[in-house]
């Protein structure tokens, strides 16, 4: 099996405006294929955009705050 490297993408400007929406982003995260404000409308809208393709879906957090995960 190959090891790729990846680069690391800056996706701030590109996401600013999906800000607290959900998103389907392709797998290498350079192309945005829907949004929507729930996960269920993001899922809606992307039917017929990319059948062949496999996506990511995240949701977009406030710029504002920031995210710690934790185990507790």
């Amino acid at each position: 099996m190959k090891n790729k490297i990846i680069k690391s993408i800056d996706l701030s400007k590109k996401l600013r405006t999906y800000e607290n929406k959900w998103v389907a982003l392709s797998l290498d995260y350079r192309k945005i294929f829907s949004s929507g404000k729930t996960l269920e409308e993001a899922i809606k809208k992307l039917q017929g955009k990319c059948e062949k393709e496999k996506v990511i879906f995240f949701k977009v957090l406030p710029f504002d705050m920031a995210y710690v995960p934790s185990n507790v």
